[in-house]
């Protein structure tokens, strides 16, 4: 009797190789690479030897030189320090961090692999609950040299609510074929956030969908151009592209004198922080000037018949 073979629908073979690919990460550190517990890895990313999970909900902090070896973060805090030097394990970015976890990176440097990223920093839901946030004060990204493609950015940041605050730092975007900067030094995607305060940055800026880079000390945009000076009297020149929405802010602070205005146009004249915007219109404004005329004319016409 023959037999039929029935094979399964495109979408139904879709989702059976992706299950297939997922690989199962460990719910605490795991550096021995004991990989027993059910969370899932990132489906672009399968997990190897080479590739140490966070994942217990503490503070780790890496100040010693890994080559060849990456790091995935969850519902963890890290900390880089100096003397921690850190060059990704292949396919992998050097740094990746989802759902809920913190990286302070104080000093030291991190390197992607080839067209990789060096550093993602990822949200990994939905919710603004489980965002995860940054703060980098001082060190070295450097995103991955490509060989026959475009080099990979230095620190990526995406997804609901994830933020990432830049006290300063060297971030160099990967190098491509021609030996060239063509990956970007700071990527902002899906509604995530970042603020400057200082840095130095090779390579160009991206904000994609409904995120955000804002830049705080005395700055001028012409087009995609921005440059200016941040409060410690860093210098920035660098190009920005926005797509999707994606919003750029120059804001002066209280403790810097600008020459010109942080704004999209050029002004004449010294500020310390942007022009006050009223909070009621002029129409509003003039509404209780004529009352006092009227009252005034009354009093004058009562006296004076």
């Amino acid at each position: 009797m023959p037999v039929s073979l029935r094979l399964p629908s495109p979408a139904a073979a879709a989702a059976i190789l992706l299950r297939l690919c997922a690989r199962t990460v460990s719910a605490g550190l795991v550096d021995g690479n004991d990989f027993t517990s059910a969370s899932t890895i990132d489906r672009f990313l399968q997990l190897n030897s080479n590739v140490t999970v966070i994942n217990d909900g503490t503070v780790h902090t890496i100040n010693e030189k890994y080559d060849g070896k990456s790091f995935y973060v969850r519902n963890t805090t890290l900390i880089l320090e100096n003397g921690g030097e850190i060059f990704a394990a292949e396919d992998w970015p050097g740094i990746r961090l989802v759902t809920s976890s913190t990286f302070n990176m104080k000093g030291g440097a991190v390197h992607g692999w080839q067209d990789k990223p060096a550093v993602e920093l990822h949200n990994g839901q939905s919710s603004d609950e489980t965002a995860s946030l940054a703060k980098i004060y001082g060190g070295t990204i450097v995103g991955g040299k490509s060989s026959d493609g475009v080099g990979g950015d230095a620190f990526y940041v995406h997804g609901f609510g994830t933020q990432a605050d830049i006290y300063g730092g060297i971030f160099i975007g990967g190098t491509g074929q021609e030996d060239n900067i063509d990956g970007m030094s700071i990527a902002v995607q899906n509604f995530a956030s970042v603020h400057i305060y200082s840095g130095s940055f090779q390579g160009e800026m991206e904000v994609g969908t409904g995120s955000s880079i804002a830049f705080y000390g005395c700055f001028l945009q012409k087009g995609v151009s921005i440059t200016g000076e941040f409060v410690d009297g860093s210098e920035l020149d660098v190009v920005v592209r926005t797509k999707n929405d994606g919003k750029v802010s120059l804001i002066a602070v209280s403790e810097q004198i600008c020459e010109t205005q942080p704004s999209m146009q050029p002004t004449s004249f010294p500020t310390i922080s942007p022009r006050p915007t009223p909070l009621v219109s002029y129409g509003e404004m003039m509404k209780p000037s004529l009352l006092l005329l009227s009252t005034l004319l009354a009093i004058l016409l009562a006296e004076f018949p």
